[in-house]
Order: structure tokens, then C-alpha cells, then sequence
């Protein structure tokens, strides 16, 4: 049988996907050497090893390798997620972060939202959109930390975040999810962040068509609309 396919069947994901992904992180052994290939053939006899967290959403380990390269989410922050999607950033910084909060558009994510936020009591999610919910619903007091996933065009993801940054402290963090069909407009998106008074401190590119933009909101900053 493949390797993906026993680890759902003996109920360690969820998935194949996820089976997948476990797999090509490296999070799964069998007896005792580290596989990479979800086609590897097993059976009952192998000794299937595999780590904690292995049954999360793909935003997990995203989040969790952003924040081993670059430590931005700090014990008692208070962070808004902006399109939460399955939840994996939520999960993820849930286990650092005093509270986070996240928003999302999709109805069909709020059934594994809600079941997130009820099995922690550091998460709450709202279903609403981001680019017309008044802000004082986002959030009733400033934040450490704002993460910006939303599936759209770059320059729309920077406007969503333009609207949302007076909720951000002086000081606090962002992670800028850029979803580009190319890099052309990569420089245009990181002006555009220094315009709202950002300064990027990291720029991830794992991706083809994503980039990871990690910025600081300069002190006394004002977002220019």
C-alpha cells in the first residue's frame, strides 16, 4: 500500500493531501529513515513513525516555518488573521500568542473554523469581509500582530490592509501573504507597504507564487489610504 494512503487509513490524517504534505516536510518514518516519497510502498510490518501536528492544515506548517526563520509572533500577543481559510494559521499561533482572532469570507470554512475556536480558548472567528466590516468589529482594542492571507490580487490584499492597519500598535508585526502570478510587481507591493508606514524586515519566497512579507509598523506611522 502507499505510504499516504496507510497513514489514512490507520487514521493519522485526515487525507491523502495532508498525507502528502506530512510526507515531503519529512514527518514521516519508516523504520527508523525519514521518507519523502508518498508512493513508498509499506505494510503492516513497517514500523510508521510520525510527529506531532501531522494532521493540520497546510497554513500550519507555513505559519510554523516563518516562524522558526524569522521568531515574529512573541508570547502574549493579541493577533487578527485576516482569511483564515482551514484555520492552520489560527492553530499554529494559537500556541504562542495570548488570543487570536480570525476572519473569513467562505461559508464552506466556517464548519472547521468554528470547531477550531471551540477546542481553543485562545481563538475566536468571525464570518464577515474584510473589506466593508467596520473595524471596530474586527477588534475593540489594538493589536500586536496582523497576518494578511486573503486570496486576491497583491495590490487588493495591500488595500485590505491599508483599512485594517490603524488596528495595528506602533511597533507591531504583519505578515503579508503576496499571492503573484510573477515578480514583477513585487517591488510595486513592497513600496507600497513602506507608503503605509512599514518597514520590511524579512521577504520569504519558498514559493512560486507566493512571497512572505514580514514588516514592522514604524512608530507614530498613519496608514495612507
Amino acid at each position: 500500500m502507499r505510504l499516504d494512503a496507510f497513514l489514512v487509513e490507520q487514521e493519522k490524517v485526515a487525507s491523502r493531501g495532508r498525507a502528502q504534505r506530512a510526507i515531503t516536510n519529512g514527518l514521516v518514518r519508516v523504520d527508523g529513515k525519514i521518507i519523502l516519497k508518498a508512493s513508498r510502498q509499506v505494510g503492516y510490518e513497517n514500523e510508521i513513525e510520525v510527529k506531532e501536528n501531522i494532521d493540520v492544515p497546510a497554513g500550519y506548517m507555513k505559519l510554523k516555518n516563518i516562524q522558526d526563520r524569522t521568531g515574529m509572533i512573541h508570547p502574549g500577543d493579541v493577533i487578527l488573521d485576516l482569511g483564515s481559510s482551514a484555520g492552520g494559521f489560527l492553530m499554529f499561533a494559537s500556541g504562542i500568542a495570548e488570543h487570536v482572532k480570525g476572519i473569513e469570507y467562505s461559508e464552506e470554512f466556517m464548519p472547521q473554523l468554528n470547531s477550531i475556536a471551540r477546542s481553543h480558548d485562545n481563538i475566536t472567528v468571525v464570518k464577515d469581509d474584510v473589506f466593508t466590516m467596520p473595524l471596530s468589529s474586527m477588534s475593540h482594542k489594538p493589536v500586536n500582530v496582523i497576518f494578511n492571507d486573503i486570496t486576491v490580487e497583491p495590490l487588493d490584499s495591500i488595500k485590505v490592509l491599508a483599512r485594517v492597519l490603524p488596528l495595528l500598535k506602533s511597533g507591531g508585526r504583519v505578515l503579508q501573504v503576496l499571492k503573484l502570478p510573477d515578480r514583477s510587481v513585487l517591488n510595486e507591493c513592497t513600496n507600497r507597504l513602506k507608503e503605509l508606514g512599514l518597514t520590511t524586515q524579512h521577504i520569504l519566497e519558498p514559493e512560486k507564487r507566493e512571497v512572505y512579507v514580514i514588516a514592522v509598523r514604524n512608530k507614530k506611522s498613519e496608514a495612507k489610504e
